[in-house]
């Protein structure tokens, strides 16, 4: 069974018996250790945060960590983690686990930008991967599992999107429907939160760590914060300076391979705190890339409110149930390149009573100026600050407003008497990560491979969204769990 412990209690463990140290343990760490484990490896799997309940909310547990400055002389008001927790974002998600296209591998045929968009890897690499998740965790619609059925909203948006003649179609979800076994029980809104019953899955709750049938072995440390990584001088990583905020100490951990899942903000700001004679600029970042290339996504929601409050009480359940894919690919939107407009429901039950939310989402163009960098000032722990600096472009703006308008469409046609369009609010992090640590060929074009080894080294590897070179139009959960199996089966490949 997979030791989950606090670092503090294995203060005198030998680290040189792991084969190979993981730095994250959210949805592409996990998924990396177990494909690792059940090729016979011991994994050791390090995580900042602890492990949490079922029940918990996202924006206490995220209270107590550092947080990013997204200005140059500005206070910290960034968010650089998805989650801190064992389990990773994965523990708090909505579940939505949608697959990418082909157009979100190849993007250059719709964007240009200053940077490389197009992924070294197409669709048919990751197919098989992608049905290994769902069938792990039994996402609806998929692998011959039911689909979700439409919210009483969902219901109202579908049949307004069909009168207007676009598609409404059941959102992939990791949940189990209700009324099945161990399904759904509607408690609450699920966004946000940690799902008390395990219908929802999660890293934990799905097994993903469970190292009980496999040769190898996972062992998941917590309460540690990876400072930065040791170079020799033949450009192999020889250990992991390590701080632990429990007891103010700072630990060694010797590494014979690792693999940064951080997510696409820390990743990079590790491998810029990690400079050295050897490194002086950063490990991978020769060409000035590391951190360069930050995407989140262009998004926002738009709210109608009907006349008659009673009609549309609180929601309990998934965040989003159905959604449109017509604007994916569409000669109407600016570029043709467009993205997905769905049902986004309010985190609190009753905040929904009167409301129906629709959300739209794209990939946005990759800049160079977006970017990743460590701030001259330090925390608490005596770590720089991440600094992030951020814009979107008038082409993403002018992508997002054509979605925003068609949802605004649904909405009056649904009923909705008054309209309210949220500002438009990135450029803060939290989710949607990607873009720092660019996977590619070339070492003047991109940090890593396409199998995520950084160029010139010979045992550091990343395997995140942070190889991501485009964004993707839709959620990239799905995507980065199998994108990161199909790196770590690589690599195990490789060694063995």
């Amino acid at each position: 069974m997979t030791d989950i412990k606090h670092i503090a209690a294995t203060a005198s463990r030998d680290y040189t018996s792991f084969d190979v140290v993981i730095v994250g343990s959210g949805a592409s760490g996990s998924i990396a250790a177990r494909t690792l484990a059940e090729k016979g490896f011991h994994v050791a799997l390090l995580e900042y945060g602890a492990l949490v309940s079922p029940g918990a909310l996202y924006a206490p547990n995220q209270a107590t960590y550092s947080k990013a400055r997204t200005s140059p002389h500005g206070r910290a008001d960034g968010n650089p983690w998805t989650a801190c927790a064992v389990g990773g974002g994965m523990q708090f998600y909505n579940a939505i686990m949608f697959r990418y296209r082909q157009a979100d591998l190849s993007a250059s045929q719709y964007l240009r930008t200053d940077m490389e968009i197009d992924w070294p890897i197409s669709l048919l690499d990751l197919e098989p991967f992608y049905s290994e998740i769902e069938s792990l965790l039994e996402i609806s619609g998929t692998y011959g599992f039911q689909p979700y059925p439409a919210s009483q909203r969902g219901l109202l948006i579908s049949n307004a999107m069909r009168e207007l003649g676009i598609t409404p179609k059941s959102v992939p979800l990791a949940i189990r429907p209700p009324k099945t076994t161990n399904g759904c029980i509607e408690c609450s809104s699920c966004n946000h939160l940690v799902c008390p019953t395990n219908a929802k899955a999660n890293i934990l709750a799905k097994s993903v760590l469970d190292d009980s049938a496999f040769p190898g072995s996972i062992s998941v440390l917590y309460g540690c914060f990876v400072n930065s990584i040791e170079l020799r001088s033949d450009c192999h990583a020889e250990a992991l300076e390590c701080y632990v905020p429990l007891s103010s100490q700072r630990i060694r951990i010797p590494v014979k391979a690792v693999i940064v899942c951080a997510n696409a903000i820390q990743s990079a700001a590790l491998m810029l705190r990690s400079k050295s004679r050897h490194a002086p600029t950063g490990i991978g970042n020769d060409s000035d890339l590391v951190g360069r290339g930050l995407s989140f996504k262009i998004s926002g929601y738009s709210v109608g409110y009907v006349k008659n409050p009673a009609a549309l009480p609180a929601h309990w359940g998934p965040h989003a149930t159905v959604y449109t894919d017509d604007f994916y690919e569409h000669p109407g939107v600016p570029c043709r390149f467009g993205g997905l407009i769905y049902e986004a429901n309010l985190d609190s039950p009753g905040e929904n009573i009167g409301r129906v939310r629709l959300h739209y989402i794209a990939g946005e163009e990759p800049w160079s100026h977006n970017r990743v960098m460590l701030d001259s000032a330090i925390d608490p722990h005596g770590i720089p600050y991440i600094r992030i600096a951020y814009k979107n472009s008038e082409n993403d703006r002018a992508r997002i407003s054509f979605l925003a308008n068609r949802a605004e469409d649904t909405l009056r046609r649904l009923g909705a008497s008054c309209i309210e369009r949220m500002p438009f609010s990135r450029g803060k992090g939290s989710s949607h990560l990607h873009g720092t640590m660019r996977a590619g060929s070339f070492p003047k074009t991109s940090v890593v491979d396409h199998c995520g080894k950084i160029h010139g080294l010979t045992n550091i590897y990343v395997m995140d969204g942070s190889v991501m070179n485009f964004a993707g139009n839709s959620h990239p959960t799905h995507t980065i769990m199998a994108n990161a199996k199909r790196m770590a089966l690589s690599l195990a490949e490789k060694e063995n």
